[in-house]
């Protein structure tokens, strides 16, 4: 028969001290954190990744964005010449603004670009957010024809 003594069961095997318990919780408790970190390593490494694999895309398609904007440049340049007065100061100046625009698109790593939009978007929040609701409007409009 087992008699209770202080800090156990005399007479069986379970006993209660409290190396034992902090033992196991120590060694849960960093299994705990092993897991965690190489949870985030995991995660540190596929970010990595999925952040080359969206930057070669965004490279291997920006020539095509820049004749796209070079012919919607030569577009806007035969409308100025047709122009007059007001729209013909309006058509340069969104000339001048494009044409800046495609050569920092030409010229910029994709790294680089993402970066002037993270400081745009925190200079001038209101701009563009007006921009995107802009596009939605835009994109909504010409998918509904």
């Amino acid at each position: 028969m087992a008699t209770v003594t202080e800090g156990g069961i005399q007479g069986s095997s379970f006993t209660n001290t409290g190396s034992n318990i902090g033992a196991s919780g120590v060694s849960a408790q960093s299994a705990d954190t092993g897991f965690a970190a190489q949870g985030k390593e995991q995660v540190k490494r596929f970010t990595g990744v999925t952040r080359d694999r969206v930057y070669h895309q965004v490279d291997s398609r920006k020539d095509e964005l820049v004749k796209g904007l070079q012919g919607f440049i030569s577009t806007l340049e035969n409308a100025s010449q047709n122009a007059d007065g007001m729209s013909q100061q309006v058509l340069h100046g969104a000339v001048g603004y494009i044409r800046k625009f495609s050569d920092r698109i030409e010229n910029g790593t994709t790294e680089e670009l993402m970066q002037d939009a993270r400081q745009f978007v925190r200079e001038k929040p209101a701009p563009f957010f007006a921009g995107c609701i802009a596009l939605g409007f835009l994109a909504a409009r010409v998918l509904k024809e």
